[in-house]
């Protein structure tokens, strides 16, 4: 959950920035798929809109994430999020790149963390709490 959450936080967030299934336990799925995730998330009983054409969730302002249901999709269909849910996988240059996009977010006034490359969310879950209005 914290993954699909700090994924959508950097996608909603990312104005700082100038397929196949694949068995969660060997991700070679990098991309993830938006809307195989989707329709995965609505298949589990969680309404979740399709990316738009540039991959770019619509409203999820409704999702409950706390809600166990959630739980329960989210971890059904992790293998359609990058990587297969886990970011400490990510090609070492992507980091580099989420490194600038939260230093971009901490010099306009938010207080993000770098990501950990140890971590499966890159350390970045808190950035699920960040008001994206």
């Amino acid at each position: 959950m914290r993954i699909l959450l700090a994924l959508t936080g950097v996608l909603a967030l990312a104005a700082c920035g100038s397929s196949t299934d694949t068995p969660p336990a060997a991700p070679t799925n990098t991309a993830g798929d938006g809307r195989q995730l989707a329709q995965c998330m609505r298949e589990h009983g969680v309404d979740m809109p399709d990316p738009d054409p540039n991959g770019k969730l619509g409203d999820t302002s409704q999702i409950q994430r706390d809600n166990p249901a959630f739980k329960q999709a989210m971890n059904a269909c992790k293998q359609f999020l990058p990587y297969g849910g886990d970011l400490s996988k990510a090609d070492p240059k992507m980091v580099d790149q989420l490194r600038g996009f939260t230093k971009c977010l901490r010099e306009h006034g938010l207080d993000v963390p770098d990501p950990d490359p140890n971590a499966a969310d890159l350390g970045l879950g808190s950035m699920a709490n960040i008001d994206r209005d």
